[in-house]
């Protein structure tokens, strides 16, 4: 039996990822506010499906983009920011998601859409999808989604699944943080981040900001987005003894090896590996990595 002096007790490790993987996503018009500026990757995804789209026009084996855009599935679609703009490129969209209220916010969207037709959302796993082989053009994972698979299992899983789904010569589209040991080991206890904001329903005056730990033993990074209540301007924000509300966030590192065993475990073939959306290889100064593979013919 613990006793006082065992001092407070320490979080379930299932329910620390359970709520690492849910958490954040529950309140999905907040989710949708807090990445409103994040766009640099859509414009390389667009860009992807823009050059498969154009092998597949000239080589004869796909309808490409001039008669109606490919086959795109997104894993971890959330509420669109990345499949409506790949929809209005003329593509057709599988948007799947495990959070039903992501993907609520994302049917919201396509009701009145111009390219509102071309999105399907799909409630699913994406380690099991509920969908059949040899369906898709392009498969791609945008914003970190492949790190809320928290095992090696899970990340195999996941690969071979898209590996199924992919048609023969269809293309794997990824990216996922480059490990930063530095960040990683922080004090877990200081305030980071710290950003005062307007919550878009309620409209309450809030402040946002972060700390996190590292376990290196599972390679899992748990962060804590702490809301509280924004101060009276202009008195400076100090953290309270208790915060409004705490979000957890389980984010599982995944290094550059790490990353080509997985591609080439699940039969894919690795055509490039590269920074932050870039030609350049990875290196300091690189935040994320961006992958594309292939399905062999």
């Amino acid at each position: 039996m613990a006793t006082q002096a065992d001092g407070p007790p320490r979080p379930d490790p299932d329910d620390l990822l359970r709520r690492g993987t849910t958490d954040h996503y529950e309140d999905a018009e907040l989710y949708d506010f807090e990445y409103r500026d994040h766009r640099h990757d859509i414009a390389w995804y667009r860009s992807q499906a823009r050059r498969i789209a154009a092998t597949l026009t000239t080589s004869g084996l796909g309808t490409g983009i001039a008669t109606g855009g490919i086959d795109i599935l997104e894993l971890g679609a959330g509420t669109g920011r990345v499949a409506i703009p790949l929809a209005e490129d003329g593509h057709r969209v599988t948007a799947i998601d495990r959070m039903p209220s992501m993907l609520e916010l994302l049917a919201a969207k396509i009701v009145d859409h111009r390219a509102g037709a071309r999105v399907e959302p799909v409630l699913g796993d994406i380690c099991a999808m509920p969908l059949p082989a040899a369906r898709f053009d392009l498969v791609i994972a945008p914003f970190n989604v492949l790190m809320h698979l928290y095992r090696w299992q899970d990340l195999l899983a996941c690969f071979r699944e898209v590996a199924r789904v992919l048609r023969p010569g269809g293309s794997f589209a990824l990216d996922v943080l480059l490990p930063d040991i530095e960040w990683l080991t922080w004090d877990p206890v200081e305030r980071h981040s710290v950003t005062y904001f307007t919550h878009p329903v309620t409209g309450a005056s809030l402040v946002y900001s972060t700390n996190h730990t590292y376990d290196p033993s599972t390679q899992v990074c748990h962060v804590r987005i702490y809301y509280d209540d924004a101060p009276k301007r202009p008195r400076a924000f100090k953290p309270p003894p208790e915060p409004r509300r705490i979000v957890h966030l389980a984010h599982r590192q995944i290094f550059p090896e790490e990353l080509r065993l997985l591609i080439a475990s699940a039969g894919l073939e690795l055509e490039s590996h590269t920074g932050n959306f870039r030609s350049g290889a990875l290196g300091p100064g690189v935040d994320a990595q961006s992958a594309i593979a292939r399905k062999p013919r």
